[in-house]
């Protein structure tokens, strides 16, 4: 058995995942089950394993993660398609983000085995599965409070996940409603704040100020925006000066929130945070005594940082 799981809805392919290991776990108690990430150095283990015999005679498990992130390994895949098809043994490949339909190994798999793409979902999808995920943790939800959430969320699935296990946490017992989401869901801008500042930590300009300009063109005023900016700032530099002892309860930090500031804090240094901190309050009093129009001063203080 050869299967390919591929795609940027990172949540949904790694729940895939841990259900196909799960149920293989289950039929076999976990025997010869191995794990390997292609961004190390696998081929070897990897082809050795896969010619070794159980001493069963059972068939083994392998799952082997970013494939095509590894070139050299990913060539030696192609090459030693048919031999790893005919070995038998049962073979998830996982690869998280974009694969091209034109990739070789992406074709060389769906022709000797099943592939499953996890693309972001939207619209009506996104719907149904807001509906399902809490009909699966036996709650339910009006369709006007899927539709909030789920513009609220912006399509993270991980941030979805979070709101729904809070929602099914704090309104027990009765159907779930928008103004409950209302009252307990952070806005979309204040999710989709995470991808501006990612991109200004990547020194990614030109994505960080094509997220502020689709903002800009939804109806979001600029000002609001740079409280955002400003206030997860102020969230990077709390966590970042406690020194790892933080706390979402004692940083007084939503919980979603706290999560993605941890791993974003990692990628700048105190200083670096200050400065820009600073920039951020500069440009807010610039635009306030109307030296500079909002847009103009948002726009400068990207193109600053």
């Amino acid at each position: 058995m050869l299967i390919f799981l591929y795609g940027p809805d990172t949540f949904r392919l790694k729940r895939k995942l841990e259900q196909i290991i799960e149920e293989y776990k289950k039929q076999t108690r976990g025997l010869d089950f191995s794990v390997f990430d292609a961004q190390d150095v696998v081929s070897p283990d990897f082809f050795s394993g896969l010619r070794q015999n159980s001493l069963f005679g059972e068939k083994k498990f392998f799952v082997v993660k970013n494939p095509i992130s590894n070139k050299d390994f990913k060539e030696l895949l192609i090459e030693k398609m048919d031999e790893i098809a005919a070995s038998g043994h049962n073979i998830v490949f996982c690869q998280e983000g974009k694969v091209l339909k034109v990739d070789r190994l992406l074709k060389a798999l769906a022709k000797r085995g099943q592939v499953q793409e996890f693309a972001p979902l939207d619209g009506l999808q996104l719907n149904l599965w807001v509906v399902a995920e809490f009909k699966r943790l036996g709650s339910l939800i009006g369709l006007q409070a899927v539709q909030s959430l789920a513009a609220r969320a912006g399509g993270d699935l991980w941030g979805l996940e979070n709101e729904i296990q809070k929602l099914v946490h704090f309104v027990s017992g009765r159907k779930i409603t928008a103004d409950d989401i209302k009252k307990n869901v952070l806005p979309a801008v204040d999710v989709d704040i995470f991808k501006t500042i990612d991109a200004i930590a990547g020194r990614d300009k030109k994505q960080a100020l094509a997220l502020v300009k689709k903002h800009i063109g939804n109806g979001d005023h600029p000002l609001y925006l740079l409280t955002m900016i400003a206030s997860q700032f102020r969230n990077l530099l709390l966590v970042k000066s406690s020194g790892g002892a933080g706390t979402a309860a004692r940083l007084g930090i939503h919980p979603y929130v706290f999560s993605k500031t941890v791993q974003q804090a990692r990628k700048f240094s105190f200083d670096e945070l200050d400065k820009i901190y600073q920039k951020v309050c500069q440009t807010d009093f610039e635009i306030k005594i109307g030296r500079v129009a909002p847009e103009t001063g948002l726009d400068l203080l990207l193109a600053q940082i």
